[in-house]
């Protein structure tokens, strides 16, 4: 297996991070960067922080310019903090004043927070941004069905909540008035409609669905949506 490779700066070589990086079998190739700690890809990049550093870097304005030059090299600029996190309340003047200038970086300029706890935990960090790299978001949410090994009375709920405009909450109300999938589905709009929290606009469309006849169901892109 060919190992996977970062860039990381000449001063990150007494960081122990990749020693550490080694024994994931990430090869590590050193440079004077200009911009970030490690170099993963040509959008990725990490600036890597003791907590210590990003206190002090935060007073002395150093995290403002560092996160506008990453920023501007990187489309995907990952801030990354060592150290335990609760050492913050003892080395800042102000949190107020301290979260402000976090929020504000990360805010205005898109960087992605990571938390380590020491080199190890960052070296692994960064070798699972190799690995994801390059990782795309769902083409679609997943669907909220229950899964087969789940309790029956969960499965009917899932059920009945499918129904339009109709939630877990409502769907528990039905399914305690009147027992049972089959007969909630079975209602009239009148008897849905006298159901609190339905109405008659909701039990037209509950019963619309239910009795069309079904129509074999075409998905389209969202670009040719775009188009019509």
């Amino acid at each position: 297996m060919i190992p996977a490779r970062v860039v990381a700066d000449e001063r990150e070589k007494a960081s122990g991070v990749p020693d550490e990086l080694a024994k994931l079998n990430v090869r590590v190739y050193f440079s004077r960067l200009p911009v970030a700690d490690y170099v993963l890809n040509p959008e990725v990049a990490v600036e890597r922080k003791s907590v210590r550093d990003l206190v002090s870097s935060v007073y002395d304005s150093r995290i403002f310019y560092q996160a506008a030059k990453i920023s501007a090299a990187y489309a995907k600029p990952f801030l990354l903090v060592e150290g335990d996190s609760k050492e913050v309340e003892g080395l800042a003047r102000n949190l107020k004043s301290f979260y402000g200038a976090i929020a504000n970086v990360t805010i205005a300029y898109g960087l992605r927070v990571l938390y380590t706890a020491n080199p190890r935990e960052t070296a692994l960090a960064i070798s699972e941004l190799l690995v994801h790299a390059r990782a795309k978001p769902l083409a679609r949410l997943p669907s909220e069905v229950p899964r087969k090994a789940q309790s029956a009375p969960l499965q009917q709920v899932y059920l009945v909540s499918s129904l339009p405009g109709v939630g877990r909450r409502l769907a528990e109300k039905l399914l305690a008035k009147y027992g049972t999938p089959r007969r909630v589905m079975a209602l009239t709009a009148g008897e849905l409609a006298m159901t609190d929290g339905i109405g008659w606009k909701r039990a037209e469309k509950i019963k619309g669905v239910l009795d069309s006849k079904y129509a074999r169901y075409v998905e389209t892109s969202p670009q040719s949506r775009l188009e019509e």
